[in-house]
């Protein structure tokens, strides 16, 4: 065993020796080269800020996009947004279709709630979805798409030279599909899954708490039960399904290595071949309506911090109080660390990790203002009336200079995050043409905010935080309303919403 050991040790040092002579002997091949000369510069430390408050940025200047550069007429009823792109050799297509899928009867809320992902994970009728999924996988391409109460729309994402195969692939799924059995009942499957742990954390209670408080019962609200999901066939999904991705109405963003002329003859082939079944009714989207009715309601929860949101309804835009209401909800809350919520509760008190207030934005729908938190059960009330103070304090002496000048820098500051990539650029002005925003949409923004005045923050935080017109939404245990009046206590079979 000793000489074995031996002879081990010397073959390692023989080794690491002739590792080293090599080494050596390769080094000395090497042209021997100057020391590289570096340019150094004295700083004068007197010119130095004493803090980083007082570094001197430039003045911020950025002019958004002009959708008009990108717009392409492909037809009367076909409108894309194109960018060429040869940065990479990437290109994606996002395709908007006006057209709903309401429910019309509670027959239909399952089998509606589960066309949407049936369509790329049921297959077409030329092309088993694993035949689809493995010849997206040997090219890095990906499909997806689903419909939703106001559009149906799809997007395809891929290597350049494979764009054409993979849209035309989009298409036949889309336009053709077959809502394969097997995948119908896995998608089941997840769906009550899903539906039986529905209600498994407070967030999700909230959730459904506070869209029961808020919203008159309508069809885009209705939930599914389990005898519902368990019955979806795949004969109802193709007859619902039969008819959606209707070429009456297309929006299209496409970003990518191709060329914007050669992209536009694409298109005008590629949609001018877009059928589908002929369908005799297309629905429209039901507006969704608020109750209007201020109150406390709770749902008990055994847990040890109280979910709480409280909501008043807003706007619909376009609205000009929407740009001063959107200042007024950043002073107040939606500014994080500088928000007047986030010091006092957070910071002073230490109540709540996170506390915040947003206002709703939408050109469909009236919308909801909302402050929501986290806090233990037995703080909760004194939160509230934290809130309430703050929301009174500003409605009553307004916003600091600071505090405007703050709110507007960033809000304004924020608008390139918007056009990061060219399809962010192209896919943010496909969607405000179905929305139907005006093409200086982005130069108004600006204008908007700047012109916004204390006074009229005041105004905006007393008109859409008054305490007299919201609901407030507690999930916790009984000790989250203690000591609060009137308090409606909801129990927890009661929050869905039914036909």
């Amino acid at each position: 065993m000793n000489n074995k050991i031996f002879l081990l040790l010397n073959s390692l040092v023989f080794i690491a020796c002739s590792s080293t002579t090599h080494q050596t002997q390769t080094s000395t091949n090497i042209p021997k080269q100057e020391p590289i000369a570096i340019d150094t510069q004295v700083v004068n430390k007197s010119s130095l800020p004493n803090s980083y408050k007082d570094i001197q940025f430039p003045e911020f200047k950025y002019t958004a996009p002009d959708p008009l550069a990108y717009r392409a007429e492909i037809s009367e009823n076909i409108i894309g947004y194109i960018i060429q792109d040869s940065s990479l050799p990437l290109s994606s297509l996002y395709v908007i279709f006006e057209e709903s899928t309401n429910p019309k009867t509670k027959e239909e809320i399952a089998s509606k709630e589960l066309l949407s992902g049936m369509f790329r994970r049921g297959g077409s009728l030329k092309n088993s979805v694993q035949v689809i999924d493995d010849s997206l996988e040997f090219i890095s391409a990906s499909i997806s798409g689903g419909v939703s109460a106001r559009k149906s729309f799809f997007s395809v994402n891929t290597l350049s030279r494979n764009f054409e195969e993979t849209a035309l692939l989009a298409r036949e799924i889309f336009t053709t599909p077959a809502f394969d059995s097997a995948s119908l009942e896995i998608q089941k499957t997840a769906a009550i899954t899903a539906y039986e742990r529905r209600y498994d954390t407070p967030s999700a209670v909230l959730s459904a708490l506070k869209t029961k408080v808020n919203y008159v019962n309508s069809p885009r609200l209705w939930d599914a039960n389990l005898d519902e999901y368990k019955s979806v066939s795949q004969k109802e999904l193709i007859k619902y399904g039969n008819g959606l991705f209707n070429p009456k109405k297309i929006i299209f963003a496409f970003s990518g290595n191709i060329s914007r002329d050669s992209a536009i003859q694409f298109f005008k082939s590629y949609f001018a071949d877009w059928k589908v079944k002929e369908k005799t009714v297309i629905d429209s989207a039901e507006t969704i309506k608020l109750l209007r009715k201020p109150g406390i309601f709770a749902v008990e929860r055994p847990v040890t911090q109280a979910n709480i949101s409280l909501n008043q309804p807003f706007l619909k835009r376009p609205h000009p109080d929407y740009y001063p209401a959107a200042l007024a909800s950043f002073i107040l809350g939606g500014g994080g660390f500088s928000s007047r919520l986030t010091t006092r509760i957070r910071s002073d008190e230490g109540l709540a990790y996170s506390v915040y207030s947003s206002v709703g934005n939408s050109y469909f729908d009236t919308t909801l203002t909302t402050i929501a938190l986290q806090t233990k059960a037995e703080q909760a009330p004194y939160a509230i009336r934290l809130i309430q103070e703050e929301i009174q304090k500003l409605a009553t002496e307004g916003p600091t200079e600071q505090e405007l000048l703050l709110a507007k820098k960033t809000l304004i500051e924020s608008l390139p995050s918007l056009f990061a990539t060219p399809e962010d650029i192209v896919i943010n002005f496909a969607e405000d043409e179905f929305t139907g925003k005006k093409t200086d949409h982005y130069l108004e923004y600006v204008r908007e905010i700047e012109a916004v005045t204390a006074e009229q923050i005041k105004i905006m935080i007393a008109k859409y935080f008054d305490f007299t017109k919201m609901t407030i939404s507690i999930v916790g245990p009984s000790d989250s309303w203690k000591g609060l009046e009137n308090v409606v206590i909801l129990p927890l079979d009661s929050l869905e919403i039914r036909p």
